[in-house]
């Protein structure tokens, strides 16, 4: 790659190319990410979708709030399972919003340990809006 084609205009996100440079040697050149500044807007929009989605699922009872989190995570059902110390059939079960309200408190920390968050935040799911905010909606 030339020098000139390897200019991106980056700041967020810096990288060092080899590049040809005038003289014909290959040399080091800090430049900006062609994938950052082309295409972490895109993956932001992604996953901003998937969160909505995952806490719509999450709301109507579909899932679990630990489902959530091992989805955004990027989590398979063994890696939780072992990084969590719960046997694989639990973790399923934990996965399904039935049966979430029996999971002890105990076994809530693990899950929050996993996901490097608090219980408070994986309870908030139960009660957030899809933008968000805390449902206030008492029903009355």
């Amino acid at each position: 790659m030339k020098e000139q084609e390897g200019i991106i205009d980056c700041p967020q996100q810096q990288v060092i190319l080899y590049v040809e440079k005038e003289n014909g040697k290959y040399e080091p050149m800090q430049t900006g990410s062609y994938i950052t500044k082309n295409f972490l807007d895109d993956y932001e929009l992604k996953r901003r979708n998937l969160e909505e989605s995952l806490k719509r699922q999450v709301l109507s009872g579909e899932v679990s709030p630990i489902y959530y989190y091992m989805v955004l995570e990027d989590l398979t059902l063994s890696e939780l399972s072992a990084r969590a110390g719960i046997r694989q059939g639990k973790v399923k079960k934990h996965l399904k919003g039935f049966h979430f309200n029996a999971i002890p408190q105990e076994t809530l920390q693990l899950y929050a340990d996993v996901f490097n968050v608090t219980v408070p935040d994986i309870l908030k799911l139960l009660t957030a809006d899809t933008d968000g905010s805390t449902n206030t909606n008492t029903g009355s």
